[in-house]
């Protein structure tokens, strides 16, 4: 159990070392994502998986996942400045967040969101990068999925009017998230 004396690793997901045969976090699709699919997209250059560790253990008390994409500009409800005329725009996405429902309200889900804000912020300075994007999970119906959209919300994220499970914040307000 995390405890406040508990330091707390986000580390790169090696499912060598990292144990996810026990990972629950409730959600049945996430569960199976960290046991069955991370490892091989993780091989494939698809996607990067950071856990969640208690210093020098292996259980994992949480996770996210995140992968490079682009985004057309036609979906914000507004164009840009500098946006190319080919209209995509590169996005860093959010594939997963999941807690072990035994760490979950400790704030673990939190520190796994200021790591996807300091890992895109490193990106937009290497490759750029306009906006972070995820599609919250309507798995277990809609009071979850409200839920989960206003756990999103209190970070910043907005939901694009075309699609209510797609939510974006752009690189402009995460840089003000990891500064301040």
């Amino acid at each position: 159990m995390l405890t406040d004396e508990t330091a707390l690793r986000i580390e790169d997901f090696d499912p060598a070392r990292h144990d996810r045969a026990g990972f629950d976090c409730g959600v049945e699709r996430l569960n199976n994502y960290l046991k069955l699919s991370a490892r091989k997209q993780q091989k494939d250059d698809v996607t990067r998986v950071y856990v969640a560790v208690a210093t020098g253990e292996s259980i994992i008390l949480g996770y996210h996942a995140i992968n490079l994409g682009m985004m057309n500009v036609d979906e914000l409800a507004r164009r840009p400045r500098g946006a190319p005329d080919h209209g995509e725009i590169p996005i860093l996405f959010l594939g997963q967040v999941a807690v072990s429902e035994k760490t979950q309200g400790t704030g673990i889900g939190s520190i796994l969101m200021h790591h996807v804000f300091e890992k895109a912020c490193l990106i937009a300075e290497q490759a750029g990068c306009h906006a972070i994007v995820l599609d919250a999970m309507s798995d277990g119906g809609e009071d979850a999925f409200q839920r989960r959209k206003a756990w999103y919300a209190d970070f910043g994220f907005k939901t694009f009017a075309s699609n209510p499970a797609r939510m974006f914040m752009t690189m402009k307000q995460v840089r003000l998230l990891v500064s301040g």
